[in-house]
């Protein structure tokens, strides 16, 4: 495995500010500085006795904060300064380190090459056992089968209604087939239009899609098991409606019979999906 190192650094510019205090004999200045800007550098090193985990240990400078970014699709987290990172798949990993100081920050990027897949943790899950033994629906027969909220609150902006005849047959179907992982939509004729795609609230054009790969990860940035990151932006791709803030899912609960599924990052509007197997 190699790693290639790079980083490159933001400056922050600071204007003076004068401070200006009159008093009957005179007058006194007062300058502050906020300090210095964080330069970021880390290093990595295999776990030993863990596949595909590797050691991130910042060596940054004039930093009190980090967040990592390990180039799998997750995004931004927030961490240590040091971190055990692991990573399912093999391939090329951009791994980056946003260390900020007092004065500005920087990143530093390192690249991590992961030899092979290590599948076994995901496979053998419960939660992914229940993911692909059926195909899913939306709940027909629940007062509330999607919602539109924030984290904390996830019907806080809409708290649910009946679904249109379009959305009632539509069909979700997650595979794991030639070491990938799958999903399918069937639209059974015709998707519900949200409110990105024109007309509004309306049933249109079959939007179905087969056999896309997407990422799992047992890694959930906010509330849930496991999350599903499908390719691309909505609504090329999505599930449950058109207009999800990203292609950013999380299961919430999964049973033999039942799945709740948000969409959505925690910072994001979320849209909450009840699911029943076909």
């Amino acid at each position: 495995m190699k790693f290639l190192k790079s980083s490159y650094r933001v400056k922050t510019l600071y204007l003076p500010v004068l401070l200006a205090s009159f008093v009957i004999f005179g007058c006194k200045k007062k300058e502050g500085e906020l300090g210095e800007a964080a330069k970021a550098a880390f290093t990595v090193s295999p776990v030993t006795g863990k596949a595909n985990t590797f050691l991130l240990q910042s060596t940054s400078t004039n930093a009190y904060r980090y967040q990592w970014d390990l180039g799998d699709g997750q995004g931004l987290s927030a961490g240590a300064a040091n971190k055990e990172a692991y990573f399912l798949k093999k391939g090329d990993y951009n791994v980056k380190l946003y260390a900020y100081g007092q004065g500005g920050y920087d990143v530093s990027t390192a690249k991590v090459t992961v030899a092979s897949d290590d599948l076994s943790p995901i496979l053998n899950s419960e939660t992914f056992k229940k993911l692909i033994a059926h195909s899913w629906k939306l709940d027909p027969n629940s007062l509330a089968p999607i919602t539109v909220g924030t984290e904390n609150n996830p019907a806080e902006y809409f708290g649910g209604g009946s679904l249109a005849a379009c959305q009632a047959d539509d069909v979700y179907t997650f595979s794991f087939v030639n070491n990938d992982f799958k999903i399918t939509y069937n639209a059974n004729g015709a998707t519900f239009n949200a409110g990105n795609v024109q007309p509004n609230y309306a049933c249109g054009a079959d939007r179905s899609y087969s056999n896309v790969s997407f990422n799992y990860s047992t890694v959930v940035a906010g509330a849930g098991l496991a999350t599903i990151t499908l390719p691309g932006a909505v609504p090329t791709q999505f599930i449950g409606v058109t207009d999800v803030s990203s292609n950013n899912y999380r299961i919430i609960s999964i049973t033999d019979t039942e799945m709740v599924l948000r969409g959505g990052k925690a910072n994001e509007t979320v849209f909450q999906f009840r699911f029943v197997t076909q």
